[in-house]
């Protein structure tokens, strides 16, 4: 967080208006015309994010940020293997 504080400081980019109403209440539209962009929605998504991220990636160090990328996708491989609470409700009744 601080070299993204550090970076908008140098870089001096504008953080926007505040914003106090409930962005779940907004359609894509909406948030789209108030410049309000959507975080991952999902752990997948997150990691290559972070891939594309020069920033995170720079603050952490090469070697940090591979081998964190490189841990998370094999967490991720386990991860999504696995069959859920849900899943077996929903499938393995039929």
């Amino acid at each position: 967080m601080l070299e993204a504080g550090v970076d908008g400081i140098v870089n001096k980019i504008d953080p926007g208006e505040p914003t106090e109403i409930n962005l779940y209440d907004l359609n894509e539209e909406e948030r789209e015309s108030m410049g309000i962009k959507v975080l991952p929605t999902s752990l997948w998504e997150a990691y290559h994010s972070l891939e594309e991220d020069p920033l995170i990636l720079n603050a952490l160090g090469s070697h940090v940020s591979e081998k964190f990328l490189e841990l998370k996708y094999k967490e991720w491989d386990e991860y999504r293997v696995q069959v859920f609470g849900y899943e077996q409700r929903k499938y393995l009744d039929i």
